[in-house]
């Protein structure tokens, strides 16, 4: 396999020119032609369509362009690796967190990572948890921490904490005048969630399916500040995270509601399901693990 070649295709393929990529790699244009042509033969298919007037990746060439980004993520990880002989870990970690995670319950994680591993750099993005799990999947990441399900068999996660799922009412609404609220009471109303993909709109659906709650209307809002301001301001009802309530001075809001089962979930932690995990990776689990007092 010729790793410039698949180095080469990365570039044309992010950059959409094969000029633009011979000026980022110092080569000439002949030689970017040279090695996707190289590709094209090993593969036996057309990658990239183009033309003066245009230029699009076959969905062959996207296959080939998607397991490219992975090898070279591997490599990377393994001249870590190499960096990291006798345990002195440098190089760096990706971690994807989902938006819960990534705002209330890393960085204190990361305090302590920090602290035992100051010389291997981080870098942290904030997706929903469709977005982490595709990105961990695809080596983009290379931890995830999410809320919400993981159901790819090319993944493996384990649950680290517990949390708790609440429903908030905005101030003055009829429900909070009910001494006894039944499930009749919760159809009708609006209904604030975050967007398609989040561990916490699953959630919410999942409740709406088994109680069969009928939303007047249904806002979404793609964070989680933005949810408990919009029902604090009387938008409309969410279940949310206790978390996120309690940290966005939002307990006010917060109704008991003895009629649902409380509708808990765990956070999870999700890793590739094939391959050996780089050193850093090791360290991060084993510090998450620790943190939250599981098994090794």
């Amino acid at each position: 396999m010729d790793l410039e070649a698949l180095r080469t295709l990365i570039v044309v393929v992010e950059g959409k020119s094969f000029t633009k990529a011979a000026k980022a790699l110092s080569v000439s244009q002949p030689s970017v032609s040279l090695h996707i042509k190289n590709l094209e033969e090993l593969f036996q298919t057309k990658l990239i369509d183009r033309s003066p007037k245009h230029f699009h990746i076959t969905p062959t060439g996207e296959i080939v362009y998607q397991r490219a980004k992975q090898i070279a993520s591997i490599i990377e990880k393994t001249h870590e690796e190499i960096l990291s002989y006798h345990n002195q870990l440098t190089g760096s970690l990706t971690i994807g967190a989902s938006y819960t995670v990534g705002e209330y319950i890393l960085p204190s994680l990361l305090k302590d990572f920090d602290q035992n591993y100051p010389d291997i750099d981080l870098q942290i993005y904030i997706e929903n948890t469709e977005k982490i799990n595709r990105s961990v999947l695809l080596h983009e990441f290379d931890v995830g921490l999410v809320e919400g399900q993981v159901r790819s068999k090319e993944l493996r996660s384990f649950p680290f904490l517990e949390d708790e799922m609440v429903l908030i009412v905005p101030p003055g609404h009829p429900i909070r005048e009910k001494n006894n609220i039944k499930l009749s009471d919760l159809q009708g109303h609006t209904w604030v969630g975050r967007e398609e993909g989040s561990g916490t709109r699953d959630i919410m659906d999942a409740v709406f399916r088994a109680y069969s709650i009928n939303a007047k209307k249904l806002i979404t809002i793609g964070s989680n500040h933005g949810v408990v301001q919009a029902v604090q301001h009387g938008l409309g009802l969410s279940f949310i995270s206790r978390s996120i309530v309690e940290n966005k001075f939002g307990e006010n809001l917060m109704v008991r509601l003895p009629i649902i089962q409380s509708p808990n979930r765990f956070f999870s932690c999700v890793l590739p399901a094939e391959g050996e995990l780089s050193k850093n990776v090791e360290v991060f689990v084993k510090t998450l693990k620790d943190k939250y007092n599981m098994e090794k």
